[in-house]
């Protein structure tokens, strides 16, 4: 699922000072907020005579994000980032920066230091699965319509030498704008996946989404029931491929991408088979309440803390499932606000404070994705597919609980048993890596992209596929 990711207006202001310090490189300081840790790295290099920098948050699996303007005078420091209502005011002391972190209207102490390991950071990743040149199948970039949308989308078909008829299938991507290889922390999981899978004679599609890389359309404005219009079409222009089997076209959905194969699937006709990795099978809320839950429990936040964060959200949830419009949820935001804020005994201008940071993640959080998202409840689609159905689910997966989505999915299943094979893998994270305790900080850390057994038991099903 997507990690939210905080939207960041920085600025620093540093007292004036005789001693000149060094700027350039990589700070790191740890921001704590209502017993949450939340480390954010700073990177500042000067081009020419003009400071540029970008900012990370691992811990919600932010990297590179572009400071819009950055201003150094060998001691005072000032940098931006063009949204959200946040600044840092701070000043070198010795080699440190001591400073306060300030966002609508709160504040927060924020150190930072000079990160000592930058330039082991800054060496290429190892990505052992990669797969390099010379390949043992063709390549052909290709582009097709979303005639509904207008939009043309491009990509690209990995196919195994010969005529075929092969089976074929379509990769779809999880939250967030994603290129055709569906690239994070300098994994590239879909190339891998494509790479395999057409090794082991399955023909792969895989584009980019809407306005992202080489493909048109505006990506923000989209929702899910959109993203399955253009997974439709890559699907139609796949079929018309003279060397692929017609009776053997599937969708590869993570993510948010396998709530996509769900929604595909649903329309009966349109598709053959479904693999569908850490795919949401409960209602939407539900889902994301326990994402909540795990992932403030791996960061080893108190019980009380997780509880008050799923309350908020669970109200927050609530409000927009039963709205009727998105204008409607916005409306009722004060009123939840004052709800949530009245518990908590505070003083005037810590509760303003306070009520005017959650108003703000409020109202952002409200666009067309997020609001036709929290409204959806895959159940619907899933209890009207008839087609073979593969699921996987990582162990470790904090964002998509396997037990969770994996249990309701063998249940819906219940009456078309026959149709569907899961299995759950002990030790997978949510991108199917090997991992320790599943937690997104990880995912970057972790040479493997995606795991071998998951990949075999993919092209094991797909190649025993029986046509119609």
């Amino acid at each position: 699922m997507k990690t939210l990711i905080l939207s960041f207006l920085i600025f620093i202001n540093f007292s004036t000072g005789t001693i000149a310090q060094e700027l350039q490189g990589s700070w790191k300081g740890t921001l704590e907020v209502m017993g949450q840790k939340l480390p954010l790295i700073f990177h500042f290099d000067l081009d020419g005579e003009e400071w540029k920098g970008t900012m990370d948050s691992p811990n919600q699996g932010a990297k590179g994000i572009p400071l819009s303007k950055v201003l150094y005078n060998g001691l005072m420091l000032n940098f931006e980032l063009a949204v959200g209502g946040i600044s840092y005011e701070g000043l070198f002391v010795d080699e440190n920066i001591k400073g306060t972190f300030k966002q609508s209207g709160m504040s927060f102490p924020l150190d930072l230091t000079k990160d000592i390991n930058e330039n082991n950071q800054n060496k290429q990743v190892n990505r052992p699965q990669h797969p390099k040149p010379p390949f043992e199948y063709l390549e052909i970039p290709i582009a097709f319509k979303n005639e509904k949308g207008g939009i043309q989308l491009n990509g690209l078909i990995t196919k195994p030498h010969g005529e075929g008829p092969f089976p074929a299938v379509v990769l779809v991507t999880g939250s967030g704008p994603q290129d055709r290889n569906s690239e994070i922390f300098g994994h590239q999981p879909f190339l891998v996946i494509a790479d395999y899978l057409t090794n082991q004679g399955i023909v792969v599609l895989r584009y980019d989404e809407r306005g992202v890389g080489e493909s048109e359309g505006q990506f923000s404005s989209a929702t899910s029931l959109d993203f399955k219009d253009d997974a439709l079409f890559a699907l139609e222009y796949l079929r018309s491929q003279s060397f692929v089997d017609n009776q053997k076209v599937g969708v590869i959905g993570h993510s948010e991408g396998g709530l996509i194969a769900w929604l595909i699937g649903a329309e009966r006709s349109k598709v053959d088979f479904l693999v569908a990795l850490a795919p949401p099978v409960v209602p939407i809320p539900d889902l994301m309440l326990k994402q909540t839950e795990d992932i403030s429990r791996s960061s080893g936040s108190p019980q009380e803390l997780v509880s008050q964060q799923v309350s908020i959200n669970r109200k927050f949830y609530n409000l927009i499932t039963t709205s009727k419009s998105s204008d409607e949820a916005l409306s009722g935001i004060p009123d939840l606000v004052d709800e949530i804020m009245s518990g908590y005994g505070l003083e005037k201008e810590i509760l303003e404070q306070q009520a005017n940071s959650l108003s703000s993640t409020f109202e952002k959080s409200i666009n067309p994705w997020f609001y036709n998202f929290i409204k959806t409840n895959p159940e619907e689609y899933i209890s009207k597919i008839n087609v073979p159905t593969f699921a996987g689910f990582g162990g470790k997966d904090l964002q998509v609980n396997a037990s969770q989505n994996g249990n309701r999915l063998v249940e819906l299943f219940q009456l078309r048993s026959d149709l569907l094979e899961l299995k759950v893998y002990p030790e997978l994270n949510h991108l199917f890596q090997k991992a320790n305790t599943g937690a997104v900080s990880e995912y970057e850390k972790i040479e493997e992209t995606f795991n071998l057994e998951v990949l075999q038991d993919i092209a094991f099903f797909i190649n025993g596929i029986s046509g119609i």
